[in-house]
């Protein structure tokens, strides 16, 4: 039977429930009100382009170009005893893709195209699960990922740093013409051999949050060795070679086992860039981690006392989705906007439930951070439009493994979404790939191809701050409003 907690509301007062298996007993408060902006999707107009199903992807921007590579192909991995069934090696994305939003057209070629030039190494890091990456000026980087390595015939992390010359590949998935090795360099180190975290690019330091090295076959009861740390290196790069340099790693910590978390850009307090690694799992009893961790520019993590009554506790959107950034320069207030995916807390129309099966769910959040580093969180509603699947009726729940593309046009501050100047009704980015889940546990999944615009709209200045929700959840709701946008047809695939 699974675990699920139904939170009565109560006009004034508190309810209180325990979940065990997560980081702490309870969650903070979430707001139902008080955001000067709403959030929305939309389906987005892709013409007659041919988008791929994606999941657990990498991606980078050229010239207008979205470039899609890694990932699978299907949607979430099995539990059976079969490794081979699990991690299906035939889903392993072999292809780099490239899409133009504005002229609608789409391109890809095969890794095992005879022209590609690349070695079995290359290609094994190019066609990797859950792989770190990070973008600085026109070069892609990728670091690690799990995949089934055909030249070894095992399951493995990978080790290895790939750097990818955007206008190269670009050229290359367009016209076939030259060679893709002419775009890829490529490194081996341990400190590499990670899947499952976050890679960042700072004032010339790269830092690999968390995640873990999961060597051998996914099944039921298995454990990857988690990296508990931050790892920071510097990335040297020659016209014709790849290393790194100054490895350094931030003390081991228990309470940084995590992975398949949402790790984002903020401006800490004094305007300094920062880092915040929000939720992820797992637990050592299986559960969701509910305290941030917030992450110097320099990789030195920190944790409020999770047993402190006035710690942060996120509820919310705990898995890796598309997320992005919203800073004012006049509140030094940091919006995180956290668009789908995996959430221990969902709201079903009437209360809000804690479920440690930890459910898929379409609801977003935004977690505020205000100038002097405290958190508040914010329901965001059902923010993606229906997308009905034909097999069942009902709308797929999106988001999961899932990314987010800004547009160029959009006015930044300290290199995050500058919130001040958004005057009006702003188109901020679109959501792209991801999981497709039918039910919120135990259904089908696919991998996703759909597009979607991610609208902001600012809201007159609140009044009085909205009812609150308190522990895992009490007080009264206020109604959400429901998006109907339905793209009729639409049929899960690859399962």
């Amino acid at each position: 039977m699974k675990s699920v907690w139904w939170i009565g509301l109560l006009s004034m007062g508190c309810v209180s429930s325990t979940f065990s298996a997560n980081q702490t007993p309870t969650v903070s408060p979430i707001q139902l009100s008080g955001l000067p902006y709403t959030i929305e999707l939309l389906s987005a107009d892709t013409g007659s382009a041919v988008l791929p199903t994606l999941n657990s992807f990498a991606v980078g921007t050229e010239g207008g170009n979205w470039v899609f590579v890694a990932g699978r192909t299907n949607g979430r991995h099995d539990f059976t005893a079969d490794e081979l069934l699990n991690f299906p090696p035939a889903n392993q994305n072999t292809d780099i893709w490239v899409y133009n939003p504005i002229t609608k057209q789409s391109w890809s070629r095969s890794l095992n195209d005879a022209s590609s030039g690349i070695s079995s190494s290359v290609f094994n890091a190019l066609s990797a699960t859950n792989t770190q990456f990070a973008q600085q000026g026109s070069k892609l980087f990728l670091a690690g990922g799990y995949l089934y390595d055909s030249v070894t015939s095992s399951f493995r992390t990978y080790s290895t740093l790939t750097s990818l010359d955007l206008p190269g590949v670009v050229d290359w998935v367009k016209t076939g013409t030259g060679s893709l090795a002419a775009s890829v360099r490529q490194t081996s180190d341990p400190a590499l051999q990670v899947t499952g975290g976050e890679l960042h690019i700072a004032n010339g330091e790269a830092l690999l949050v968390f995640g873990q090295n999961f060597d051998g076959p996914y099944t039921p009861g298995s454990n990857g060795i988690y990296t508990n740390q931050v790892r920071s290196f510097n990335i040297v790069e020659t016209p014709s070679s790849l290393s790194i340099a100054n490895v350094q790693a931030s003390a081991s910590d228990d309470a940084f086992r995590r992975r398949d978390l949402n790790v984002v850009e903020v401006v800490a307090p004094g305007g300094q860039p920062a880092l915040v690694a929000l939720s992820g799992v797992f637990t050592p009893s299986g559960g969701a981690w509910t305290v941030p961790v917030e992450i110097s520019a320099t990789g030195t993590p920190t944790m409020a006392d999770p047993l402190a009554p006035e710690t942060f506790k996120q509820g919310m959107n705990g898995f890796a989705s598309a997320h992005v950034t919203l800073y004012s320069p006049t509140t030094q207030e940091n919006h995180i906007l956290l668009l789908g995916g995996i959430s221990l807390i969902t709201y079903n129309g009437t209360n809000f439930a804690a479920d440690n099966n930890l459910p898929f769910t379409s609801q977003g959040s935004s977690i505020v951070r205000n100038a002097v580093g405290s958190y508040m969180q914010y329901l965001l509603g059902d923010i993606f439009p229906d997308i009905l699947d034909s097999s069942t009726g009902d709308p797929l729940l999106l988001g999961a493994g899932s990314e987010f593309l800004l547009s160029p046009d959009v006015p930044l501050s300290n290199g995050l979404v500058n919130m001040d100047a958004l005057a009006g009704p702003t188109l901020l980015g679109h959501v792209f790939g991801g999981i497709a889940a039918e039910q919120a546990n135990f259904g089908a999944t696919s991998a996703s191809n759909l597009l979607f615009e991610v609208w902001y709209t600012p809201v007159p200045e609140p009044g009085a701050i909205g009812l609150v929700v308190t522990s895992v959840l009490g007080l009264a709701l206020t109604c959400l409003r429901h998006r109907s946008k339905i793209k009729p047809g639409w049929k899960s695939a690859g399962r």
